[in-house]
């Protein structure tokens, strides 16, 4: 086993995990990024589409700066969201965060005059090369940023339990490197858990197969507080078929340098949702577009997972290839993207909710614990706020550094979690793949606790989970017995994280009694500002949990109403 030691670990090889260990790094704080897949390869940063523009950024004017603020907090979170961090990240976005990017060498797309290219309407966008494939450069670009910087990476290695001291504090990390079979243990004097979002939990999703969790599991285990779990994002118009397509989107949002964006059309050959015509201003395109296909769906006019179409049929093929990838899987499958249409259907795409924090240093409720990105429970999604967490990590912990005590290797707790590990590839006997059992636990979450839900459905999946994980999982067997590269065992651990987390999103969805954005529960079908409009927080106790709530301040955005049927809010 092998024994590394640090001032911080960092969980994660994203947008947020890697800018936070270039943060620390010049700040002279000796960092190790950990990444389950390989850093700037894997997980949502990698898949970002395009890049908000802030402020007075290409030509913004001041109406649009403020509309792309009122997005973050209206739009984008339903309120759940600190707009005084709102703003500060804001200005950091205008004054610091392109500005880098382009000085970087990252490319933004530009039209033949030499102008960058952006999406019409009141939200602009740009993109990094092109609309859709933006992600891909820009990790490329923060991987290459991150080995330049001479940071430790330890790649293929899954985290599996974070490590703790007697007081409870955290002191570093258990791992296991998947194309060894080995164990590492990092010690540190702090852990930064950047691991992205938990998508990878429903039968579809956008995310890819690192994202099953860990992070929120591994958390709660320890002894953080969670917050608005119950919050899950959807895209609405992922490729249905096949299967490995779903991240596939035939992307119904504005078209980078067009008027024009994807229709949508039900069984019956109707359109019920076009971008320009329904929401013109862009102002909420994702929640939008699913409650549109919610009452499709309730007209049993559509289904969640297909039978309604998306395409471009209505516009110029030319304006799509020109700079956008929203074509790629129409020549693929040998259509034309100008008269057919490819049949569509929902995937969840990220978590709105996460690991509660303190907004200004990103400490969790456990000491030694900070967390950055999509598992953060303070922001929705956005490549540049998962960026400014790493920026504000960082800065978190160097000014904590000088009370952060060397880690000490707890080797009661070593010795437990290497037993526990050895214990899912040693065992013998009949019993389920890990796949199949990941599989069990996706269709429940799919089925029971998806777009629409109720407490009936909820009640059952927690049944069902329960079932899985009295019934199904001490029977989990790995069939391939060796360690290297065996990525079924690696199955095996996601399988606890998966379970872990699905139940406390289900309990999560129980305790908000109301309809918010794309929160849908249809016993509780309105959005209640009085007394909903607050961070749903699930606290860890010594006999359980229990529910806390604590209501947004609203200085700068308000909703406008108390109650209101969840399917007219614009939000």
């Amino acid at each position: 086993m092998q024994i590394v030691t640090t001032d911080v670990v960092v969980v994660g090889g994203g947008a947020a995990g890697c800018y936070a260990a270039l943060e620390l790094s010049k700040k002279k704080i000796d960092a190790v990024m950990v990444c389950k897949g390989l850093v700037g390869k894997s997980g949502a940063s990698l898949f970002a589409g395009n890049l908000v523009l802030g402020g007075g950024l290409l030509g913004n004017t001041l109406e649009q700066a403020r509309n792309t603020a009122e997005f973050l907090v209206k739009y984008h979170n339903q309120f759940l969201i600190d707009q005084n961090w709102a703003r500060r990240c804001g200005q950091w976005i205008e004054k610091v965060y392109y500005p880098e990017l382009e000085e970087a060498g990252l490319y933004f797309r530009r039209d033949d005059d030499g102008n960058v290219v952006t999406n019409p309407g009141k939200i602009r966008s740009v993109a990094a090369n092109v609309q859709g494939n933006s992600g891909v450069p820009f990790m490329d670009l923060r991987r290459k940023q991150v080995m330049k910087a001479g940071i430790r990476r330890l790649e293929e290695t899954a985290v599996t339990s974070l490590l703790r001291r007697e007081d409870g504090s955290v002191c570093g990390v258990f791992a296991v490197n998947c194309l060894t079979g080995n164990f590492v243990v990092i010690l540190a004097r702090a852990v930064v858990l950047a691991t992205g979002y938990s998508d990878r939990l429903y039968s579809r999703s956008t995310g890819t197969r690192e994202m099953s969790g860990d992070g929120i599991a591994m958390a709660w285990r320890a002894g953080a507080s969670l917050v608005n779990m119950e919050m899950q994002w959807w895209h609405t118009n992922d490729v249905a078929h096949p299967p490995a397509w779903q991240r596939v989107q035939i992307y119904p949002n504005p078209v980078l340098g067009s008027e024009h964006s994807a229709r949508m059309v039900n069984s019956a050959g109707e359109e019920f949702f076009n971008q320009q015509v329904d929401d013109p201003l862009a102002f909420a395109p994702y929640t939008i577009q699913l409650k549109a296909l919610v009452k499709q769906v309730r007209a049993g006019k559509a289904r969640y997972e297909g039978g309604y179409f998306a395409g471009f049929d209505h516009i110029d093929p030319g304006e799509i290839d020109a700079h956008t990838t929203y074509g790629k899987p129409f020549y693929q499958l040998g259509l034309d993207p100008g008269r057919e249409l490819l049949e569509t259907a929902v995937t969840a795409h990220y978590r709105q909710g996460g690991i509660l924090v303190d907004n200004t240093s990103m400490r969790s409720s456990v000491a030694g614990l900070y967390v950055a990105g999509g598992v953060g429970g303070h922001s929705n999604g956005l490549i540049a706020l998962a960026t400014f967490d790493g920026k504000t990590v960082a800065d978190g912990i160097a000014a904590d550094i000088d009370k952060l005590r060397s880690g000490d290797a707890p080797e009661a707790q070593i010795a437990f979690e290497r037993q526990r590990i050895e214990s899912m590839l040693s065992a013998t006997g009949e019993g389920l793949a890990p796949v199949a059992v990941k599989e069990q636990i996706r269709r429940v979450m799919w089925e029971k606790a998806g777009v629409e839900k109720n407490l009936a459905n909820l009640t059952a999946a927690l049944d069902e989970l329960q079932r899985i994980r009295l019934s199904v999982l001490p029977r989990m067997r790995i069939r391939n017995k060796t360690r290297v590269a065996n990525y079924e065992w690696l199955d095996a651990v996601d399988v606890y994280n998966m379970i872990d987390a699905a139940e406390l999103i289900i309990h999560s969805s129980i305790e908000r009694r109301e309809s918010r954005g794309p929160f849908i529960r249809t016993d509780f079908p309105e959005t209640d500002n009085e007394n909903w409009l607050a961070a749903n927080i699930l606290i860890k106790t010594d006999n359980g949990f229990r529910f806390e709530q604590s209501p947004y301040q609203l200085p700068f955005y308000q909703p406008g109403f108390v109650r209101r049927d969840n399917m007219a809010v614009t939000w």
